[in-house]
C-alpha cells in the first residue's frame, strides 16, 4: 500500500503537471512528432479527475479501516503501546487527508480541516470505550459530542470548498460513523460476522463521501481537473 506522504505528493504532481502540460502544449508544432507528443500529454489530463476520486477514496477508506483497528484494540482491551500505535496511525491519515486538499487550496484551509476532523476521531474512540464498559450514557454522550464535530467537518469543508454540500457532506459522514458505532457494538457483544459485515458496508459507504468531496473540488477547479 503507498504511504499517505505519496498520495499527497500525487495529488501535488497531478496540479504541477497541468500547470507544465498547458505551457509547453502551446508551444507544441504542428509536425507529425509535435502532435504525438500532444496527444500522450493530454492522457494524464483527461483522467486526473478520475486519479483525484481514486486518491480520495484510498484515503478515506484508510480513515475506515484505521478506525476500525483502533475499536478493535480498546474493545479487546489491548496494551498502551498497541492501541497508541493504532491511535498514532488513525491521526495520521486524518492529517493525510486534510493536507491532500491543503495540496490544492492551501495551507490555510489544512489546518481548518485538520483540527474537527482529528476531534472527531476522538468522539469516535470515546464511543467504542463506552461500548467496552458496557456504558449507554456514555455512548449517548460521545455520540452526541461526535455528531457536533462531524458538523463542523461538514461546514468546515463547505467553507473551503464552497460546491461541497455541507448537508450532504454531513449526512455521508454521519452514515459512515453509525455504520462503525454499529460494528463496535456488535463486535463487543460477540456478533463477529454480524460486525464484519458492517464493517464491509462501512468501506463501501465511505465512497460517498469521497465522491462528495472530488465532485466539489472538481466543480470548484474545473480547468485542474478535466474528466
Amino acid at each position: 500500500m503507498e504511504s499517505n506522504s505519496s498520495k499527497i505528493a500525487f495529488v501535488v504532481a497531478i496540479i504541477v503537471a497541468l500547470g507544465i502540460g498547458g505551457l509547453v502544449g502551446s508551444m507544441i508544432g504542428m509536425n507529425k512528432e509535435s502532435n504525438m507528443a500532444q496527444t500522450s500529454m493530454a492522457a494524464p489530463e483527461e483522467s486526473s479527475a478520475a486519479k483525484l476520486r481514486v486518491d480520495m477514496n484510498n484515503l478515506l477508506r484508510e480513515h475506515v479501516t484505521s478506525s476500525l483497528t483502533v475499536t478493535r484494540n480498546i474493545v479487546d482491551g489491548a496494551s498502551d503501546a498497541k492501541l497508541n500505535g493504532a491511535k498514532a496511525a488513525q491521526t495520521a491519515n486524518a492529517v493525510a487527508i486534510a493536507t491532500a486538499v491543503g495540496s490544492i487550496y492551501g495551507k490555510e484551509a489544512q489546518d481548518a480541516i485538520t483540527t474537527p476532523f482529528v476531534e472527531h476521531i476522538a468522539q469516535s474512540n470515546n464511543y467504542a470505550v463506552a461500548v467496552k464498559n458496557n456504558d449507554m450514557a456514555g455512548q449517548e454522550t460521545a455520540l452526541t459530542a461526535l455528531r457536533a464535530e462531524l458538523r463542523k467537518v461538514a461546514d468546515i469543508f463547505n467553507s473551503v470548498i464552497p460546491s461541497v454540500p455541507a448537508d450532504d457532506l454531513y449526512a455521508a459522514l454521519s452514515a459512515h460513523e453509525d455504520l462503525l458505532n454499529q460494528a463496535a457494538v456488535e463486535y463487543q457483544a460477540g456478533n463477529f460476522e454480524k460486525a464484519y459485515e458492517l464493517e464491509n458496508e462501512a468501506l463501501v459507504q465511505i465512497s460517498g463521501g469521497a465522491d462528495v468531496l472530488t465532485k466539489g473540488i472538481i466543480a470548484a477547479k474545473p480547468d485542474m481537473f478535466k474528466s
